[in-house]
C-alpha cells in the first residue's frame, strides 16, 4: 500500500515535469505560458489540500473505530466541499482571466498562448480538485 501511494504522488509530480521538458522544444511564448499555467494549476491544487488532509484523517479514524456510517458522511461532505471549491476556483479563474494574464506577464504573445490553453486549465482544476480529495479518501480507508 505504501508503494502504491508513493507511486501516485511521484507520477503526478513527474507528469508536470515531463510537460515542462516537452515545452522546452517550443517557442519561448509557449514555454512562458506553460510555466504560468503550471503555477496557476499548482496554486489551485493547494486550496483543497486542507480538505484532503482532514477527510483522509477523519475517514481513517472512523474506519479504525468501526464507524463506517461516519466514514460515509465524511466522504460525502468532503466530496461536496471539493466540487464546490472546484466550481468557485473555476469561476474566479474565468472571471479574472485577464487579470491573471496581467499578473504574470505583459507580453501579448504569452497572453495569447495562455488563452488558448485556459479552457483546458478549467477542466484540469475541476478534475484535479476532485481526484485529490478522492485519493485522500482512499488513503484514509487504509
Amino acid at each position: 500500500m505504501c508503494l502504491n501511494s508513493l507511486a501516485m504522488g511521484v507520477w503526478g509530480w513527474w507528469a508536470f515535469d515531463i510537460f515542462t521538458l516537452i515545452a522546452t522544444y517550443m517557442d519561448t511564448a509557449v514555454i512562458a505560458a506553460q510555466t504560468i499555467l503550471r503555477t496557476v494549476g499548482l496554486i489551485t491544487f493547494m486550496l483543497p489540500v486542507g480538505i484532503m488532509s482532514a477527510s483522509g484523517t477523519l475517514i481513517g479514524n472512523s474506519v479504525g473505530a468501526g464507524r463506517a456510517d461516519h466514514a460515509i458522511i465524511y466522504y460525502d461532505t468532503s466530496m461536496k466541499m471539493g466540487v464546490a471549491l472546484a466550481i468557485v476556483q473555476v469561476l474566479v479563474l474565468l472571471l479574472g482571466k485577464d487579470l491573471f494574464v496581467l499578473l504574470f506577464t505583459n507580453q501579448q504573445a504569452v497572453g495569447e498562448q495562455m488563452m488558448l490553453a485556459w479552457p483546458v486549465l478549467m477542466v484540469f482544476v475541476i478534475f484535479d480538485t476532485t481526484q485529490g480529495i478522492s485519493s485522500s479518501v482512499i488513503r484514509g480507508t487504509g
